[in-house]
């Protein structure tokens, strides 16, 4: 049982919006966008590995000190890698988004179902159903052009945040004048 005044919809459409600009973005210059995340995910590598080799240098002897040391310096290997050859990363990480974009879609396709049977209207759980078709397709074609094109990467990412963007906003119409149950 949910009611509308419970939900904070107004996050969805700060979510939806702030989607819909990095879309845009990715759209209009995805090579930027596809080194954007194997930056993004170097940094991160680096960050993780750091703080996780730090804990594990740091504590006491246990069975989380060698996961903690040696989990760390593979992160910071990768992070290392992704920096300094962002083209093979790109090519890994190519498989890997395919694969976000299959989950998510998938993800959103089960939302819009259970959207529709609680008495959705079609623009909202229709959005929802495109959405999911939409990432899984480019899922699929990332998959199937890997590894011949990196800006790909960019295109898609940012089709996928244009489309979650307006499902975002469109569930936050939902939630905002969705009748109490």
């Amino acid at each position: 049982m949910y009611h509308s005044n419970l939900i904070n919809w107004k996050w969805f459409i700060v979510e939806g919006i702030f989607l819909i600009v990095l879309g845009v973005f990715a759209i209009a210059r995805p090579g930027i966008a596809a080194e954007a995340v194997v930056l993004f995910l170097g940094w991160l590598l680096l960050l993780f590995g750091g703080v996780s080799l730090l804990g594990g240098l740091t504590s006491q002897s246990g069975p989380r000190k060698s996961v903690s040391i040696g989990g760390g310096a593979i992160a910071l290997v990768f992070g290392l890698i992704f920096l300094l050859l962002p083209a093979p990363a790109l090519a890994s990480i190519t498989v890997i988004l395919a694969i976000f974009f299959l989950l998510s879609g998938f993800t959103e396709l089960s939302s819009s179902m259970a959207l529709r049977a609680r008495g959705g209207q079609s623009n909202h759980w229709g959005l929802a159903f495109f959405s999911g078709i939409i990432a899984v397709m480019l899922g699929v074609v990332m998959l199937s052009m890997w590894p011949s094109s990196f800006e790909i990467i960019g295109l898609f990412l940012g089709i996928n945040f244009l489309m979650s963007g307006a499902y975002m906003v469109s569930l936050a119409w939902f939630f905002r004048f969705a009748p109490a149950h």
